[in-house]
């Protein structure tokens, strides 16, 4: 299991650590933009400090109760708060496989990050968990993303036809994977 305290460095200063409460306003002024909302089930908008402690406290609350961290928070080389990516353990913590989502501050788009995050980050899980498959469900518009996890040694697996509903609209959705190889 992983400690609470891993630190997972990426690149350039880049880091993943956990998250806490003092990341409430970093969250708050990266997410209040209508992409994030669009592209996820789980980010609303506008994006508020209630929404921020929410989260944040979610997260504790569930890194607690199961000896194992499940969010990280994305950080540049000053600390700050950019981006998070995390496991959702929708299979349960038991489980060998996890799907997993992320975000990345607009400032920080178009420059290579978030692929060099999130394959980093399947790297360290792969090899320092008992999961052996991650996934990722990307909303079919979000083709940045899809290049991400591309670029990142994910193998695009299908096309899943109204995967999500959100606002009364179903959301048709590509499938990507990354297997540990045994």
């Amino acid at each position: 299991m992983l400690r609470v305290s891993d630190r997972i460095d990426v690149d350039q200063g880049i880091h993943l650590t956990r998250i806490d409460y003092s990341d409430g306003p970093f969250l708050v002024k990266h997410l209040n933009h209508i992409d994030f909302s669009e592209n996820t089930c789980s980010i609303p908008y506008p994006y508020t400090q209630d929404d921020a402690k929410k989260f944040i406290s979610g997260v504790i609350s569930f890194e607690e109760k199961n000896k194992v961290q499940r969010d990280w928070a994305i950080r540049n080389a000053d600390g700050e708060l950019i981006g998070c990516i995390g496991l959702l353990y929708d299979k349960g913590h038991e489980s060998f496989r996890s799907e997993f989502g992320y975000w990345l501050s607009k400032d920080y788009w178009n420059q290579g990050l978030m692929t060099k995050v999130v394959e980093r980050f399947a790297n360290y899980i792969l090899d320092n968990t008992k999961l052996i498959r991650l996934d990722a469900l990307v909303f079919s518009p979000n083709l940045p993303s899809c290049r991400v996890l591309e670029k990142a040694g994910f193998v695009n697996e299908g096309y899943l036809r109204k995967a999500f509903c959100k606002d009364g609209k179903y959301i048709d959705a590509h499938l990507f994977a990354k297997v540990k190889e045994t």
